[in-house]
């Protein structure tokens, strides 16, 4: 491994141990190991900061189906592509609708190989943490018509959404901070992969589209459901 080399894999270390949304042993780990190598390569913090020496990434794509493998999706629901596109902002990936001739419609997401796996990965947990917040709260509300329970599906999501996208910008607002004894910020370097993201996959186009419900309190209740959900990035 050359210097060059080292300072890729120091600034991607260093990446996951700034990363909020990361695993706190994991993020310990990723800036003891980032250490080693400034330690030994000599290398100085502007060097990390810089983001002409983050011009490395491992873009890839993945695919994730709605419904399941024995009953593939005809379409994709509202609430889904909702949770999608939070879930791509959150993780610094493009998601488009795809349609496979055999697992059916659903989302693909593009970017650096570990955000698309995060991205994956939280697209399927929040899909399965909604389905079990409607069947808690359909037991509550026997009487809610199949609109009632897309009212909750499409209030939840929004709300989850939502808070995605807050966390997103509180951390490029902690991001932009100088980084300690260099010039340089951290977001400086997510904005770098973004920009070559977007040369790569193509700028990524969401519709602002207005959610609209029928029922009140399915969608108050939806709401505070997804008040309860974290997204913590899983160890593994």
């Amino acid at each position: 491994m050359d210097k060059d080399q080292a300072i890729r894999k120091a600034q991607k270390l260093m990446a996951v141990a700034m990363d909020s949304r990361g695993n706190e042993n994991e993020a310990e780990r990723a800036l003891a190991q980032a250490e080693a190598l400034i330690r030994k390569f000599g290398i100085e913090q502007a060097e990390i900061a810089s983001t002409e020496a983050a011009a490395s990434f491992d873009w890839a794509d993945a695919f994730h189906a709605y419904g399941p493998p024995k009953n593939p999706a005809k379409s994709c629901p509202k609430w889904f592509q909702i949770i999608s596109t939070g879930v791509a902002t959150f993780t610094d990936t493009i998601v488009r609708l795809h349609y496979d001739a055999t697992l059916g419609y659903g989302v693909g997401f593009y970017g650096d190989r570990a955000d698309i796996l995060f991205a994956q990965w939280l697209v399927g947990y929040l899909k399965g943490r909604v389905w079990d917040a409607l069947n808690s709260a359909h037991r509550q509300h026997p009487e809610w018509r199949r609109s009632d329970m897309e009212d909750f599906r499409k209030a939840m999501a929004a709300r989850l959404s939502s808070r995605m996208k807050d966390l997103r910008r509180e951390r490029d607002i902690e991001f932009a901070a100088p980084l300690q004894h260099g010039t340089g910020t951290a977001l400086m370097l997510v904005t770098d992969k973004l920009t070559k993201r977007d040369a790569e996959f193509g700028a990524p186009k969401y519709k602002n589209s207005r959610i609209v419900v029928r029922d009140q309190l399915a969608a108050h209740k939806g709401a505070l459901a997804g008040d309860q959900i974290g997204f913590a990035k899983p160890i593994q």
